[in-house]
């Protein structure tokens, strides 16, 4: 994104008509009646433009539904006292009054802070709203310094949408452990600052949890893309030394967490608040390259050894990825496939795997991908003991989100079926 950044310039062709009317609440209005805020022109183009003349365009941040009612309109709030707008949206009805579920951070904003909502346009297509509602992101992104609570942002502009690492968070480097980070929303909204992990001490390391979320591309950088070597190191000097494995991060002995990738100070204090709540303790909170280097210190590395692949024959009804709906729209399949897994869970804890794997099929097939519904797959296969099916979506699951937490359940699945094979 930098590279293409340095090399194109950002320039709207059509601006939105600064006399658009602001109204504060839709219903003020007969919407059939009014004379349409925006003329159906309203689209408009993001041009880059590089020194040989050759351009991109930018595609709106929605998805259009086909709905053709001329009610939408275009919502933004904002703070009052500083008229920082920290979310924009489209909409009918009392839609801009709902709770925001995808963009949770905008909900806690208007829980902490006097706020307000205005209207950019109203009495629009769905299309135009689609386009205007893109266009008042790329303006906020590109001419303020506003930052937006949206998940979603165009594609070409000048910066993020604040999710990312604030500037104030210490720079990754090879085998050093990162600061618990505070991205930049957290950081200008609730003053929330990035902070180290605990400084590692061995008597809290007799029965630990290794956390294995947040998987991203730090794994590059603090672990030189190798992270399996300081994990198993790792696993086999606590073996060796006496210490506890567990599994459950919230189990009652639990005397420490080792985290393995990078997280965030707010999601650590969530975690926290509920070991609080559930073991009555504060849990130290260590990363991994500490715990490595302080037992690299103590204990000598012990060799060791890996899985031996072994072939795998699942059988199953599952279309082909290439077949999947919406592939590359996470949104569209979101909306369309996150329903069927939110069944399929049901199903699976009630204890009716056949008819949950149907419905992670459909909500596959319908575009809906997320780790969780990998480790719903995964969970359902293991409890059939169908370790083929399971290793087989794992492998699936590796490739769309490579993490840890499905790579260990990958190899705790063909530690299973290599025992069926040796029987």
């Amino acid at each position: 994104m930098n590279f293409i950044k340095r090399i194109f310039g950002i320039e709207k062709t059509k601006k939105q008509n600064d006399n658009t009317k602001k109204f504060k609440d839709p219903g003020d209005l007969s919407l059939g009646e009014q004379n349409r805020s925006l003329s159906n022109d309203v689209s408009y183009e993001l041009s880059m433009k590089n020194e040989l003349g050759l351009s991109l365009y930018s595609s709106h941040v929605g998805v259009p539904t086909g709905n053709t009612a001329t009610d939408f309109y275009v919502y933004e709030w904002f703070i009052k006292s500083t008229g920082e707008v920290f979310y924009v949206g489209k909409g009918r009805g009392n839609r801009f009054k709902d709770f925001h579920q995808r963009a949770y951070e905008a909900e806690r904003i208007r829980n902490m802070y006097d706020t307000e909502n205005r209207f950019i346009g109203m009495g629009l297509t769905e299309e135009q709203a689609l386009e205007l509602e893109t266009q008042e992101m790329v303006r906020l992104l590109n001419d303020t310094n506003d930052r937006l609570t949206n998940r979603i942002i165009p594609l070409f502009t000048k910066r993020g949408n604040g999710y990312e690492r604030s500037l104030n968070t210490p720079l990754l480097s090879f085998e050093r452990a990162p600061h618990q980070y505070a991205n930049e929303i957290e950081e200008h909204y609730f003053n929330i600052t990035s902070r180290p992990f605990d400084k590692v001490e061995y008597d809290n390391l007799k029965a630990v949890v290794f956390i294995t979320r947040n998987m991203r591309n730090e794994l590059n950088i603090i672990y030189n893309g190798n992270p399996d070597k300081y994990i198993s190191e790792t696993k086999k000097l606590l073996s060796t030394s006496g210490n506890k494995i567990l599994k459950s991060q919230f189990a009652k002995s639990v005397t420490s967490w080792i985290y393995i990738g990078d997280e965030g100070v707010s999601r650590v204090n969530l975690d926290q608040e509920k070991a609080l709540e559930r073991l009555g303790i504060h849990i130290p909170v260590y990363h991994l390259i500490d715990v490595w280097k302080l037992l690299k210190e103590k204990w000598d590395v012990v060799e060791t050894n890996s899985v031996e692949e072994i072939p795998i024959y699942p059988i199953h009804n599952r279309v082909l990825l290439q077949d999947i709906k919406h592939l590359n729209n996470w949104e569209k399949g979101f909306d369309e496939g996150f329903s069927y897994w939110e069944e399929g869970e049901i199903e699976r804890k009630e204890g009716r795997l056949e008819k949950a794997i149907e419905l992670f099929n459909i909500a596959r097939y319908n575009g809906y991908n997320a780790p969780a519904l990998y480790k719903s797959y995964a969970m359902s296969y293991r409890k059939l003991k169908d370790y083929d099916n399971e290793i087989a979506i794992l492998d699936e699951g590796l490739v769309r989100y490579p993490s840890l937490e499905l790579k260990e359940r990958r190899e705790k699945a063909l530690e299973l079926r290599q025992k069926i094979n040796k029987k």
